[in-house]
């Protein structure tokens, strides 16, 4: 040890073994699933995994099997969460979204075009002479993108008829959770709700709940916020950097944290912002969007039946109650 006498740790194995808490039982499920228990001496099942000279036995022809398997995937990498901290992380198609939605503002006299498609020339000198670069959208170079765009009959379709679908449950629905009820039989798993604005800053714990197991073959992932701009920004993040099935929109949280801000099911109240957070997270993503609501906010006032058609023509693919 390079901190020689000075260390307060244990060096001697044996006597670390003698000292250790009787194992738990007799075999490791890592080490008989992987070949491998990546815990060694400290495995709690360890004697399952541990040879002579308490070295760690090493299973070949099962840990192959296994090489080059990614079993835990949606994880954030160092240098996509530097690019968050930092506001490097470029939102081309959100931002032309909400482009769109600041100029719902502006008179339509006034974004009128000419046949060339410039706007015309007494709109730029009014612009200019506000001061600063002209506000007017125009239509722009025709690039690749705008060629390949999916129309929604495009996007990708689930088949999820007559299959078992686990709601996404808040502190309680996690990796590890969802893994035991795929196992007993649950079709559809979702993440747990990840605040869009903690995503969108790039926070561990936050991604975490983005996390997905390789055998969750149909899986999804809740978002939850209040307002257009992160949630369009955060569905194209989650569109490009990780692999989801679906995208949910939690419109149905009643928690005081959540609703005082305006998300949640204070959406369903708001239905300028929650149309233009479904509208505008529909058109980032390339898996269907998905909507969470309540019957409604207050006590023996329902509102589902009214919004219910209204979601779908914003373009959400599911609506639950």
């Amino acid at each position: 040890c390079r901190f020689g006498p000075r260390c307060r740790f244990l060096h001697d194995v044996s006597q670390y073994l003698a000292a250790k808490p009787a194992d738990l039982g007799g075999r490791c499920v890592l080490f008989d699933t992987f070949g491998r228990c990546p815990y060694g001496v400290t495995c709690r099942f360890g004697h399952a995994h541990l040879g002579d000279g308490h070295q760690n036995v090493v299973n070949a022809a099962l840990a192959r099997q296994w090489e080059g398997k990614v079993l835990v995937r949606n994880g954030l990498s160092k240098e996509l969460q530097q690019q968050l901290r930092k506001r490097k992380f470029r939102f081309g198609r959100a931002e032309e979204f909400l482009r769109g939605i600041r100029a719902e503002g502006v008179p339509k006299s006034e974004i009128l075009e000419n046949s060339q498609g410039a706007p015309k020339p007494e709109i730029l000198e009014n612009s200019q002479r506000a001061g600063g670069a002209p506000s007017i959208p125009t239509l722009g170079p025709l690039t690749d993108e705008d060629v390949t765009k999916l129309r929604p009959c495009e996007k990708k379709k689930l088949e999820i008829q007559g299959k078992l679908y686990l709601a996404p449950l808040t502190t309680c629905g996690n990796l590890p959770f969802r893994r035991i009820c795929k196992g007993f039989g649950a079709d559809v798993t979702c993440g747990e709700m990840a605040v869009c604005t903690n995503l969108l800053q790039g926070q561990s714990s936050e991604w975490a709940l983005l996390k997905r197991h390789h055998t969750e073959d149909i899986f999804g992932v809740q978002l939850e916020g209040a307002f257009p701009d992160t949630m369009t920004k955060c569905a194209e993040l989650l569109n490009r950097t990780i692999e989801v099935d679906f995208v949910d929109i939690n419109v149905g949280c009643p928690i005081d944290l959540v609703y005082k801000k305006g998300g949640g099911c204070a959406l369903m109240t708001r239905s300028n912002k929650f149309e233009q957070i479904v509208r505008g997270m529909n058109s980032v993503l390339d898996v269907p969007l998905t909507v969470k609501i309540r019957t409604g906010v207050q006590e023996k006032v329902n509102l589902a039946h009214k919004i219910i058609p209204r979601i779908r023509e914003w373009g959400a693919s599911l609506v639950t109650v």
